[in-house]
């Protein structure tokens, strides 16, 4: 069984680009399994979107960040934008209906996450803070 806070120091590794820490701990995530991992995900997903836009956002708000995310954010350029600018409204806006690949949606996911949290724009308190909150917000669904 995943231990929860593997999960937890997976992501954490991904944003703050150690790389060879977030390569053992993925390792030792095959052998032992992702379960819960895409729940944790899409946890951090919501607390980090809603972290950029406090306020909400208008959808041209959220077609500037998804086009600004995909010129700056390793791997964006091959994003879906029109996929990436659903899943940000619907974190934003619960009645927004999704229907997009679960596989596409964690890729959004991750790489919005990379682009909100990562690059020293959080401070390791305010980081540690979010997981954990996403955690038990995971633990919760």
């Amino acid at each position: 069984m995943t231990s929860s806070s593997q999960l937890v120091a997976y992501i954490r590794t991904m944003v703050k680009g150690e790389h060879a820490e977030n390569d053992r701990i993925e390792a030792r995530l095959d052998d032992q399994g992702w379960e819960g991992f895409s729940t944790l995900l899409g946890a951090v997903f919501y607390f980090a979107v809603n972290r950029r836009f406090p306020d909400g956002a208008s959808p041209d708000e959220v077609i500037r960040f998804v086009s600004e995310m995909r010129l700056t954010t390793t791997g964006g350029p091959g994003t879906d934008a029109t996929s990436a600018e659903e899943l940000i409204s619907a974190a934003l806006d619960p009645s927004v209906d999704t229907d997009i690949d679960p596989h596409l949606a964690g890729r959004v996911q991750g790489l919005t996450i990379l682009h909100i949290l990562g690059a020293g724009t959080v401070s390791d308190e305010e980081l540690d803070a979010l997981l954990t909150e996403a955690a038990a917000l995971a633990s919760r669904i």
